[in-house]
């Protein structure tokens, strides 16, 4: 049985791999700055560890000849930053919160340690860091801004709508033929429009792997609202990563596990009891439409563990919905 359950962890180990590889290099977080002691001389040699707080993963650099360090390729959300140096008290930021994309310039100052014999932590709850090195034109729709507002389609995708810059197209308006009587497959318009460009020619990503449908310019898949963290935009002035599309990109960030087991479940319910009707169809006497929708469900995440052969804290995790 222990050899059984080797086998199956290391058949899957490449899959796995292949997936976080495919995806890398795309919307990830840059964390970069200076270090310096209290009369603004650089600390050459100065280490800087950046920790992501729901799975305890870690990241070290250390700041080159000018003071200045950088962090890349960080998984978006809340981090624990520390910069320290021999003969220095620790300095420690603590609860910053990023976003996919984003380059967060963040310096230190450490205090020599004997004027302190403490670590100096400063706590910053206030949100989203300012990212002023972004030239791209977009927005991103956050965790807290998804579990917030209303979304009576339960798609995503739809809160691309609460963004600047995004129009709604209309549907099926363009043929690949002429003759619409031709059994042949028609090319949709697309659902949305970014900056005014083609509904046709957005890219539309799922942790930056492709999620296009060619034959309807639409998204192949839609994953649960309960699945997603953050929505985001690239509407112009894009990297060549990007690429594919003319008109914008769509990303979808998907949840992640943690260290602790977490879970939910919910019921959407709609009815048409619920709903108001219009003032002209109660002038004409026209009842409300029938509406009838139930979506229950349920997420779940956790650390990987499979007693007694393997236990994934600070390592491997899942999540469902």
């Amino acid at each position: 049985m222990l050899l059984y359950w080797k086998t199956l962890i290391f058949t899957v180990a490449p899959f796995v791999c292949c997936l976080t590889i495919a995806a890398q290099d795309l919307d990830n977080v840059t964390i970069s700055g200076t270090v310096t002691d209290q009369n603004g001389a650089v600390v050459s040699g100065a280490s800087v560890t950046a920790m992501l707080v729901a799975t305890k993963a870690e990241r070290t650099t250390v700041a080159g000849g000018d003071g200045n360090y950088k962090l890349i390729q960080l998984q978006p959300g809340v981090y624990n930053i520390k910069a320290w140096f021999t003969n220095f008290a620790t300095e420690e930021r603590t609860n910053l919160t990023t976003i996919a994309a984003q380059t967060l310039q963040l310096d230190f100052v450490l205090k020599p340690a004997g004027v302190t014999v403490e670590a100096v932590i400063v706590v910053d709850a206030s949100g989203t860091q300012v990212d002023t090195t972004r030239t791209v034109v977009g927005g991103t729709v956050t965790t807290r801004e998804i579990e917030s507002l209303p979304l009576a389609s339960r798609s995503p995708l739809d809160l691309i709508f609460t963004l600047g810059g995004v129009s709604e197209e209309p549907l099926s308006t363009r043929y690949l033929a002429d003759d619409k009587n031709a059994r042949t497959t028609p090319e949709e318009a697309g659902s949305f429009s970014l900056s005014g460009g083609t509904a046709y020619s957005n890219n539309i990503t799922i942790d930056g792997l492709d999620n296009n449908d060619d034959r309807s310019a639409s998204q192949r898949f839609t994953p649960s609202i309960e699945a997603v963290e953050e929505v985001q935009i690239v509407r112009n002035q894009f990297a060549a990563e990007y690429g594919r599309a003319s008109g914008g990109r769509i990303n979808l960030r998907t949840r992640g596990g943690s260290n602790e087991f977490r879970g939910r479940a919910f019921y959407f319910f709609r009815d048409e009891s619920l709903d108001a009707n219009t003032w002209k169809n109660n002038s004409l006497g026209i009842k409300r439409l029938p509406v009838q929708e139930h979506d229950p469900g349920f997420t779940l995440s956790g650390p990987i563990v499979i007693p007694p052969v393997y236990r994934g804290n600070n390592r491997t995790f899942f999540f469902t919905a």
